[in-house]
This record gives C-alpha cells, structure tokens and sequence, in this order.
C-alpha cells in the first residue's frame, strides 16, 4: 500500500511517469540498533526521517556510492563515474562479485526523476549531488533524501559518512570507517617523514590561458595533501578564492611564482602535456629537478571527491609519486 501511494504521489508531481523493473541488491548487514528508527537527519533542504532500515538505496553521485559500500550498503543504482566502465576503479574492486548498481539517467540538475523511481527506493543519497536543490521536492516525494548540511562542496568526507552512516542505523560502522581511513592516511604520513613541512602547488585544469591553483585546505585535494603534512605555498595562500572553495584562478603570466617543494598538475592528458610545455611551467625549479607530478582525471579525482575507498587507492596509487 506505501508504494502505491507514493507511487501516486510522484505521478502527480511529474504528469505522467512510468516504471520499470528494479535492478540493483538490498544491504547485507545488521544496522548497529534496529531500535533506533524512525531517525531523523537535517540537510541544507529539509529533513529526510527513515522509518526503518533502508533495503533500496539510490546513491545521487558516485562518492555517496562509494560513502555506502564502505558501509557495506550495496546502492541499486548510482549516478556514472567519469571512467569509462562507469565506476572508479576502487568502486569496481569493491563491487567484485556482487550485482553491480544500474546507472541513472542524467545527473545532478539534469537527473531523471523518473528514472529514480523506477528502482523504488527506500531512501536517497546526495550529500555531493550537486544540483539536488532542482530536484529535491521531486525525489523527497519517493523517498527520504539524505544530503549535504550545508552545500556539496563544503561537506568533508568524514561528514558525509557520518551523515550516511546514520541515516543507515549504522553509526558505529560509520565511526570504524572513519577512524581505519584517517589511519591508513596517518600511517603513510608517518611512513614519509619527508612530506612534513613541505609546500605544493597544485594546478587544476589548465585551459584557454589560464589555471586553477589550490590556495587553501578547503579544497579536498588539498585536505589529503595536508593530513600527508604538506601545505600550500604562501604565495597561493595570498591568492584571492574564485567561486571555487579552496581554489584560485590564475592567467599564465603568474604560473613563475607558483615554485614549490612539490608541483602537481591535473587535467586531461593532452592539456597537460601541453601545460607542462609552457615557458612559465617548465622552468620552475620543482619541474626542473622533477618534483613534479601529473594526475590523470581518475587519479585526482580520488582525492578531489574523496570517500574511504578512494582515498585508500589514493594511498596506494598517488603517494608513491610524490
């Protein structure tokens, strides 16, 4: 009977959708106190109250994917990845041997409402679904919509899993992942005794005469980096922020006074190289004496949208360039 009124519900809302069989698996463990639904979780939107443990879960972005496989939550649908498979190679390893999640349709403002329906869920995950607030009160009609406190870029990783963990009863699964991430962080930082102290440049998306430049900790790259012991230069701390946290934008003219102990760059390759090859680039002493470290999309990526999974394949993948 619930499903046929929600079901009801969204029809009016969208004149007019259909379903479509579910695909997808349900969660496999026990929550942490079955006792402890209905629970309640604000967001930046409104409030999500799950009445009891959520079976159908649709993650909105891959990272809240990511975020639910670390909880052992299998999604039954989750938005594509930029990699060509559609996952990310640590989401791809923890979905070995399970049913993999469907893809939906269109993402962040250009989701499909519909579509999320057609998999009948229990509960909705967005906390880095950019663009939700197009689609809230749509998907809130299907399901509680868990989310960002604040906006998608400002919420850390350890907050969307706490976010996640709770919404899930799993609070103390939660915690676990937490504090095993930051560990495995800290045991490389202590492993590296070299990376204390040091400055980074990191340049992002170099195009059309002009870059990003990391000019703050309130980039998620730069977060991993500083938790690793490194900072930005002062040079870019005095950088003014673009409409991007943690980031500053930067004409070519400027790239000579952007020297660090460690220079990184990410884009797409062909750009790279092309960035790496510019005057201003190449003869910083970084580059020089080769201190400096291209990331392909799928390697920033890990750390720029970070989850437990992909910071633990960042561990093992990125630090050992540096």
């Amino acid at each position: 009977m619930r499903r046929i009124l929600v079901a009801l519900i969204v029809a009016v809302a969208l004149a007019g959708c259909s379903s479509s069989e579910p695909t997808g698996t349900a969660p496999s463990q026990a929550v942490d106190d079955a006792s402890s639904f209905p629970i309640t979780v604000d967001g930046a939107l409104g409030s999500a109250v799950v009445e009891s443990e959520p079976t159908r879960v649709v993650a909105l972005s891959w990272t809240d994917a990511d975020i639910l496989l670390s909880l052992g939550v299998t999604p039954v649908a989750t938005a594509r990845a930029t990699a060509e498979s559609g996952f990310q190679p640590w989401t791809e390893a923890a979905i070995a041997g399970k049913d993999a999640p469907a893809f939906l349709q269109g993402a962040n403002a250009d989701l499909s409402v519909e579509d999320v329906l057609s998999y009948e869920p229990d509960l909705i995950v967005g906390t880095k679904a950019f663009g939700l607030d197009t689609r809230y009160d749509q998907l809130s009609a299907l399901a509680p919509v868990v989310h960002y406190a604040s906006t998608p870029s400002a919420e850390t990783w350890q907050e969307a899993t706490r976010t996640i963990a709770g919404a899930l009863g799993r609070d103390d699964d939660g915690e676990r992942v937490i504090e095993e991430t930051e560990s495995t962080i800290a045991g490389v930082a202590e492993a590296n005794p070299g990376f204390a102290g040091r400055t980074f440049t990191f340049f992002v998306g170099p195009a059309d005469g002009s870059v990003y430049v990391v000019n703050s900790i309130d980039d998620a790259g730069a977060q991993f980096l500083d938790a690793l012991g490194m900072r930005p230069t002062d040079h870019a701390t005095t950088l003014p922020t673009s409409s991007i946290p943690g980031r500053a934008e930067i004409t070519y003219e400027d790239l000579s006074n952007n020297d660090a102990d460690l220079v990184i760059a990410t884009g797409p390759p062909a750009a790279l190289d092309e960035f790496r090859a510019l005057p201003g680039v190449s003869a910083l002493s970084a580059v020089q004496r080769g201190d400096y470290v291209p990331l392909a999309p799928t390697e920033a990526q890990s750390i720029a949208f970070p989850s437990p999974l992909g910071l633990a394949w960042a561990v093992e993948t990125i630090v050992p360039t540096f």
